[in-house]
């Protein structure tokens, strides 16, 4: 299967849009390869104390790619992911299949919400965090995908500590 920057561009959005839905893609399937298959204990192992287990890793990248995408694409929150970032990293371990369950929900909404992007919506300016900040939804949207991407790469090096 090629990696998702291979395949052609996303019928029906503008390149750029379809390279955010590829991107997501990936981070959809290096969390397939990389985490999805581990057992509950390797899931959650930290390798020193205060680093991020590669659960709280995908805990992360679910939550804070919903928070992104609420202020960009006003998709509703669930409570869970209002706790934030201290939580879904450094919080008590859950279930995988609950963290797995999320992201596997999250995404599903995160590509339709992108697939339905308009090219003229992407240069308008909207509110982001608590502090009132303006910045245009393009570059909130390039951010989540960045953001997402970032940390798949840590949990594919957490991964490969595991041996």
């Amino acid at each position: 299967m090629p990696a998702p920057f291979l395949e052609p561009l996303v019928p029906g959005v503008s390149p750029a849009v379809s390279a955010w839905i590829r991107g997501l893609e990936e981070v959809a399937q290096h969390l397939e390869k990389w985490a999805f298959d581990l057992p509950e204990e390797a899931f959650w192992w930290r390798p020193k104390e205060g680093a991020n287990p590669i659960g709280g890793l995908v805990r992360h990248i679910t939550g804070s790619s919903l928070r992104l995408a609420s202020y960009a694409l006003g998709l509703p929150l669930p409570e869970w992911a209002k706790r934030g970032r201290e939580w879904e990293l450094q919080g008590e371990p859950e279930a995988k299949e609950v963290v797995e369950a999320r992201f596997r929900e999250a995404w599903a909404r995160l590509l339709s919400a992108f697939q339905s992007l308009r090219e003229e919506e992407l240069g308008q300016e909207v509110p982001v965090g608590t502090q009132g900040l303006k910045a245009p939804r393009a570059h909130i949207l390039h951010h989540l995908v960045e953001h997402a991407q970032h940390h798949a790469g840590q949990i594919i090096y957490a991964r490969k500590l595991l041996g």
